[in-house]
């Protein structure tokens, strides 16, 4: 991994880091009612759809691309064309999500903007000097920080995963969920016994959607 990576990464997760030290001060609780639900259920999608897309894009670009020597406009490439970005994105809104208030996702975007799209900007100019007019059609067609809904309601055309893929990315995605799964667990026991002993079935639905997920989005023969 890059040290530039490591450093964006290790920012995000510091940011969400203080939000959760902060959040009992900052944010009333909610614990127990239909919106706690409703967001957990929505940020544990985001979260999927994320690493989904960092998967996805990390194993189609080392696959078509050689040391960077070769555009890749296909797969995720072509829904939008920072999917690593995109997917990071989603996995801390989504976080974010589970853990607090809806609008607390606003603090979080704000650090991760202000980390990336700098970043993003020195990378595409780069790529438009490496790839010149190829790279300038392919801007033009491609957007470059959020898919088009159209597209992405079709996601199964550009997003796909395979076991290999998914290794290198596994470490990563067990971290996140246990520290979601702590911190939930952490706050139900202050709760009370009635919120705790919902988590078997919390975890039990997220294995639920991680076989979906593999059955929808496996490396298709035909694509």
């Amino acid at each position: 991994m890059k040290p530039r990576i490591r450093i964006q990464g290790l920012s995000i997760f510091i940011s969400i880091i203080i939000i959760i030290f902060l959040h009992t001060a900052l944010f009333p609780r909610w614990k127990g009612m239909l919106w706690n639900e409703l967001f957990n259920f929505l940020g544990i999608l985001l979260v999927l759809f994320g690493f989904l897309f960092r998967v996805s894009a990390r194993g189609h670009k080392e696959e078509k691309s050689s040391q960077g020597r070769s555009l890749v406009k296909d797969g995720p490439y072509a829904l939008i064309r920072n999917p690593m970005y995109f997917g990071t994105l989603l996995i801390g809104v989504g976080a974010v999500a589970i853990l607090f208030q809806f609008w607390a996702i606003f603090l979080f975007l704000t650090v991760f903007l202000l980390i990336y799209i700098p970043q993003v900007r020195k990378e595409e100019d780069l790529l438009a000097a490496m790839f010149k007019d190829e790279y300038l059609k392919y801007s033009k067609a491609v957007p470059g920080y959020f898919p088009r809904i159209r597209s992405l309601l079709n996601s199964r055309k550009y997003l796909d995963l395979k076991l290999s893929w998914v290794k290198k990315e596994l470490s990563s995605f067990i971290f996140t969920l246990v520290i979601i799964f702590a911190i939930e667990i952490w706050e139900d026991v202050l709760m009370g016994p009635d919120e705790l002993i919902k988590k078997p079935l919390e975890l039990a639905f997220v294995i639920l959607l991680l076989v979906i997920f593999w059955i929808l989005f496996r490396e298709q023969k035909d694509k």
